[in-house]
């Protein structure tokens, strides 16, 4: 009997051996999960029962995996053995919460613990750490200023430096920092990392040298953090010298060194060196894992190398795609990258294909956006905007971002330089936005592109009222409405702005100067422009380019003074080109022969003219018009209406000036009427199909003629609309027999 209930009180001895609790941490250890939990079940049929010291272990296995439902099931054991106020099995409980993803368990845990006043800072850690794993950075920064009267360890640290990188809160990074140092705890290396690493995604990379320079021992990671810093702060020489220094003192690069690396190259646009480092990394025999494609991906994209990028898509298909163990996260990272890669190396048929492969309830809202984006930068706004309605559309729809909506009105502002439902879907886009604030950091870049948007679309007004409703202000805000008063003749109050953004401190640039010669040109203002030309020069040391020298022939040649700006194209450093004739060759008013002259030297040398086309928007959508067109079904109306507006205006002093039958049409054309001009059918058609009092929105691909200039300021006397044309310069607000560009086009 004695032997029978020794028998059942403990397994046989090899087989106790090796279940005990010491064995199942050495299984954990050799990450042995699921091994690790299949010896406790093994355990319990040998009704060993579970202490304080086993459960810990197990516990930790389940979150490693992550196994929530055994993880829940261990935690009811607990509680049947009684072990509910063992602060070590609770902490482990919290972690394994955690870990599974389940904040709400998590945390009710924690608070249990904090009303039995068992928790102590291994327990504050668990909780902090839940919120990190989970991306709430705010949340987990809140817990940690609630852990008073206890002592953050280095643990503690650890957790909640990176919580102040994220967050960008380099006051809090400081005080932990100085809290380090006063308690010695400085000088653990992991503590002294993710300090390093801190101060480097706060873009203090001074202070991260620093702490660097002082660190007794470091390792891959110390280095790794200064180069990743310096690679994303722009310091790319910096990180390239960190790098090689590594390499110089025999410090082992990892994945991560050859990913910041590869990503600096990336970021400036250097393609061909990101491959070859690429290349590099895989001779070490380092693996590259996906920051590293997408990293290199994207620098096939600056480069638009897409040979290469073919390439790096075999590699993610053999290492990364269509292989079951790999996380979908990563996966999409990948395909999102590709769609975005094939689309800016013009490849917009396979980026589709891949776009489309991706099922619906699998794109996220970086699937969207690479594709919305990818059309956009294709000029293919139509389909940009289209993808755009598709995605508010879906069954389950897809909220955009401040990206995606950035990329949307960026096909808006397309869209304006060829068709005219423009204004209408930005103003669309513009109402989501009011309803569906963005985050606050993502305000500015939205607002930005609202800017840019009205002022390409005809309406500068509004554009002045989304910049004067802004919070914060940068150089792109500022130079985008710059660049609609421009656009629309507004050259006083483009300067007074100009002024402004000097005062406000804000640099000036090449582009800025390009910018405020076009205002001065397109609005009369001769001297100032000269002014302009001068003080970029010997005030802010910018060399002119062509650009500079194009918008100076544009001044003068408008202004009359046609001496003075053969004389500017003489002295140009470098040849001229197409912008620099074109600009001479809009600025010889009524001089017939000399535009011959200027137009036979443009085909001598291979550039040829564009034929005219205006769009205008109607009822049912844009219609398109060529001079002398009689395509349109209402053709007959069309031309009807035209001549009867001919003959009143005539009736109020308009005389066709049949010189500009050159002007704005190809050679061929020279002997069709100036009433079949594809503007004046425009109008035409826009009257007909217009309510009163709606404005009649034209566009132009070339500049607009003198006669049709003069016949539709005159026909405004006449009819109930505003005309607003956008030719290949300018807009022209045509009412009540007034253009707003006083004559300046």
């Amino acid at each position: 009997m004695q032997l029978l209930n020794q028998s059942q009180a403990s397994p046989p001895t090899t087989d106790g051996e090796r279940l005990r609790p010491d064995r199942i941490t050495e299984t954990l250890c050799l990450r042995l999960l699921e091994h690790a939990l299949e010896l406790y079940n093994r355990m319990q049929s040998f009704r060993w029962r579970p202490d304080g010291y086993t459960f810990p272990f197990v516990l930790k296995a389940c979150g490693e995996l992550p196994s929530f439902r055994r993880g829940a099931s261990l935690h009811g054991n607990v509680c049947t053995l009684g072990h509910e106020n063992n602060v070590f099995l609770c902490n482990a409980l919290v972690a394994m919460y955690g870990r599974c993803g389940d904040l709400e368990c998590a945390r009710q845990v924690f608070d249990e613990m904090l009303q039995s006043m068992i928790a102590d800072v291994i327990s504050w850690n668990s909780i902090v750490a839940a919120y990190m794993k989970s991306g709430d950075s705010k949340k987990a920064m809140q817990m940690f200023y609630r852990m008073t009267g206890l002592c953050p360890d280095a643990v503690s640290l650890v957790n909640i430096l990176p919580a102040f990188a994220s967050a960008h809160a380099s006051l809090q990074g400081k005080e932990a920092h100085a809290y380090a140092v006063t308690t010695q705890l400085i000088q653990d290396l992991f503590v002294g990392n993710a300090i390093v690493d801190m101060y480097a995604k706060c873009g203090l990379m001074d202070d991260a040298h620093k702490v660097f320079e002082r660190m007794e021992v470091k390792d891959v990671v110390s280095w790794n953090a200064m180069v990743t810093g310096h690679s994303q702060t722009g310091r790319f020489e910096d990180a390239l010298g960190l790098f090689e220094k590594m390499r110089g003192e025999k410090v082992e690069l990892n994945v991560v060194t050859w990913s910041a690396v590869i990503a600096g190259y990336a970021q400036r646009g250097h393609g061909y060196e990101a491959l070859d480092v690429f290349r590099q990394m895989l001779v070490s025999g380092s693996k590259p894992n996906v920051v590293t494609l997408v990293s290199l991906l994207s620098g096939c994209a600056c480069a638009g190398t897409l040979l290469q990028g073919k390439e790096i898509h075999c590699y993610a298909i053999k290492q990364i795609l269509n292989i079951n163990k790999n996380d979908s996260g990563d996966e999409q990272m990948v395909i999102n990258s590709l769609i975005d890669m094939y689309a800016k190396c013009k490849a917009d048929g396979l980026a589709c294909k891949i776009f489309d492969h991706v099922a619906p309830a699998s794109r996220n809202v970086v699937t969207w956006t690479v594709m919305i984006g990818g059309y956009s930068q294709l000029g293919e706004a139509n389909d940009a905007l289209e993808l755009f309605s598709q995605m508010l559309k879906q069954n389950r729809p897809t909220k955009p971002n401040a990206f995606t909506i950035s990329c949307a009105l960026m096909a808006c502002a397309l869209m304006a330089c060829a068709h005219l439902a423009a204004l209408r879907l930005g103003r669309q886009i513009h109402g989501y936005v009011l309803r569906n604030r963005c985050e606050k950091s993502d305000v500015l870049f939205v607002d930005n592109c609202l800017i840019d948007m009205y002022g390409k679309s005809g309406d500068v007004d509004v554009a002045r009222v989304v910049f004067n409703n802004m919070n914060q202000t940068n150089v792109v805000s500022w130079t985008s409405l710059l660049t609609g008063y421009g656009m629309h003749g507004r050259g006083t109050e483009a300067l007074d702005l100009f002024n402004g953004m000097r005062k406000a401190g804000l640099p000036v640039d090449g582009v800025t100067f390009v910018v405020v010669l076009y205002a001065c040109s397109h609005s009369g203002l001769v001297d100032k422009g000269v002014e302009y030309f001068e003080t970029m020069t010997q005030e802010f040391g910018i060399v002119p380019g062509v650009e500079h020298y194009a918008c100076m022939v544009d001044l003068l040649g408008r202004a009359g003074q046609l001496d003075k700006a053969m004389e500017i194209i003489k002295q140009m450093p470098m040849e001229p080109s197409l912008i620099v004739w074109v600009a001479l060759l809009g600025s010889y008013a009524k001089r017939w022969k000399d535009v011959a002259r200027i137009r036979f030297l443009m085909k001598d040398t291979g550039i040829r003219k564009r034929s005219g086309c205006s769009w205008v928007q109607g009822k049912t959508g844009t219609a398109t018009f060529y001079v002398g067109d009689k395509t349109h079904p209402l053709s007959k109306e069309i031309y009807s209406l035209l001549g009867d507006l001919i003959y009143q205006i005539k009736a109020l002093g308009y005389v066709p000036d049949t010189n500009f039958a050159l002007h704005d049409v190809d050679d061929e054309e020279k002997g069709d009427f100036l009433v079949e001009h594809s503007k004046k059918l425009a109008l035409a058609y826009g009257i007909l199909t217009t309510s009163p009092g709606v404005p009649i929105r034209i566009k132009k691909n070339l500049r607009v003629c003198g006669d049709c200039h003069i016949a539709i300021t005159y026909i405004t006397n006449i009819i109930d609309h505003e005309i607003i044309l956008r030719d290949s310069s300018r807009f022209h607000h045509f009412k009540n027999g007034y253009c707003s560009c006083k004559g300046y086009w």
